[in-house]
């Protein structure tokens, strides 16, 4: 539900502005601010879970999530639907903070890597797949708010599963938690941290990374951080647990798993812009040929979480960003006269990496932590996976930005717009230049991830299962 909203919303975006009159500041916004809010609360939630019960937890998120959906079916003005996502924003947080934990403390480890791929792969890559196909039928067909509607719909689905499935006794706190005050200098601190720091990270891609209001931002973030991380190690009951960095399975898990999600930002970026402006590809068939990296992980990934039940995750783990690392290297010499058949073996391989990399590093990540700190561990991972994105795509602006200014002396990617139909224009040749030094820093990037996934780590899958 979480991962098909995503592309629910992205489809039905200009629709969205012409309805409500708002412009691309205000557009940018409706979608900055789900991903500012749950970036913030993802830890907070999974402190929550882990003291009051993930079942309880999670079923509120539904709960949440159906309300504010099907009210923001309703706004009148881009303000107010900025609002609603905002609070659809809260309910995402409260279930996505629950998902792997949940998981891990149901099934044993000889089960645990299939459930995980199955969930945290092919149900994810099939919502991200199936969300702009399923929006762009029913933006056509009933309007933008239709969208909203069925996302409620399938809300108190989830709600009703649920409340009927899951017990509270079964995936609850355990007793060494239930008596924990909770961390709310903790919470202020990171919230401010580390929504300063991404909304600095998407700025600069715009404004430039040496205005005043990136620098402040990402100052303002980073020292909030900082504050965080002295906070946590002297709290009593802290939001984040800094033991859990001793934990080597946990430490370096997450460094690759970052590592994995900037190459994976810094191509879904850069792919739709050569596709749709340099070759001068439509929509839809840029839309088809990007399907095969989604649709690798959703094969891959159940094969790999049974694969990291009898197989060293660390050769796993390895092994698949390995892969894409081969993948970001053949995609960087992808020329402009490229075959339809030669971008999706290369597309294609990029997602075999990540099937074969992401379900064993949850599953590495997930199992080396105790039973008490499942949920808050969990949300650590999504923490990484919203610093992974936004990191990504500043490093791909980045990239491309400074071979544009460099060749033209206009570093913007919006100059882009038009530039495949200019006879002459230095601004493509400017752009396939970033396009290849992009991908060699992702290739070498995942090559480094590689490395430290290959590092022993003494990780033994505990089994959690009550």
């Amino acid at each position: 539900m979480v991962t098909t909203d995503i592309g629910l919303l992205s489809i039905a975006l200009p629709a969205i502005m012409t309805d409500l009159h708002a412009d691309l500041a205000l557009a940018g916004w409706i979608a900055l601010i789900y991903a500012l809010v749950t970036a913030a609360l993802y830890l907070p939630c999974g402190r929550l879970s882990d003291m009051i019960g993930r079942a309880r937890v999670y079923r509120i998120g539904f709960f949440l999530y159906a309300v504010t959906s099907l009210i923001a079916g309703f706004a009148q003005d881009g303000w107010q639907l900025i609002l609603f996502r905002g609070l659809q924003a809260v309910g995402s947080a409260l279930i996505m903070t629950n998902s792997f934990a949940m998981l891990t403390a149901i099934f044993p480890p000889e089960e645990r890597g299939r459930a995980m791929g199955i969930a945290g792969g092919t149900v994810s890559a099939l919502g991200y797949t199936l969300g702009p196909v399923i929006g762009g039928v029913l933006t056509y067909a009933l309007g933008w708010r239709s969208n909203f509607y069925l996302t409620a719909l399938l809300s108190f689905v989830g709600f009703a599963a649920a409340y009927c499935l899951l017990r509270d006794d079964a995936h609850g706190p355990s007793s060494a938690t239930t008596n924990d005050s909770f961390d709310f200098v903790g919470t202020l601190s990171f919230g401010l941290g580390i929504s300063a720091l991404l909304l600095g990270l998407t700025v600069g891609q715009k404004a430039g990374w040496t205005t005043g209001m990136t620098l402040a931002e990402l100052g303002v973030g980073l020292g909030s951080l900082i504050f965080f991380v002295w906070w946590q190690a002297r709290s009593r009951f802290p939001l984040l647990d800094l033991r859990l960095f001793r934990i080597r399975a946990f430490t370096y898990g997450n460094i690759a798993r970052l590592i994995s999600f900037m190459a994976i930002s810094l191509n879904n970026l850069i792919m739709p812009l050569f596709l749709q402006l340099a070759m001068g590809l439509d929509p839809l068939h840029a839309g088809l040929l990007v399907a095969p990296t989604s649709l690798g992980l959703a094969l891959l990934a159940p094969l790999a979480g049974w694969l990291s039940e009898k197989v060293s995750v660390r050769v796993l783990t390895a092994a698949g960003l390995s892969v894409k690392a081969i993948a970001c290297a053949f995609l960087s010499s992808l020329s402009l006269n490229a075959s339809s058949f030669d971008l999706i073996l290369r597309l294609g391989l990029l997602g075999v990496g990540l099937g074969i990399f992401q379900t064993p590093n949850n599953n590495s990540l997930m199992s080396s932590l105790p039973r008490e700190r499942l949920s808050v561990g969990s949300s650590f991972l999504s923490v990484v996976r919203s610093l992974g994105h936004s990191s990504g795509a500043a490093l791909a602006t980045t990239i491309v930005s400074a071979r544009l200014f460099a060749l033209t002396g206009q570093g913007a990617l919006h100059d882009l717009t038009g530039a495949a139909g200019m006879s002459g224009s230095p601004v493509l040749p400017a752009f396939m230049e970033g396009f290849r030094y992009a991908y060699v820093a992702a290739a070498v990037l995942c090559l480094l991830g590689a490395v430290v996934s290959a590092l022993p780590n003494d990780a033994k899958p505990k089994r959690t299962a009550s």
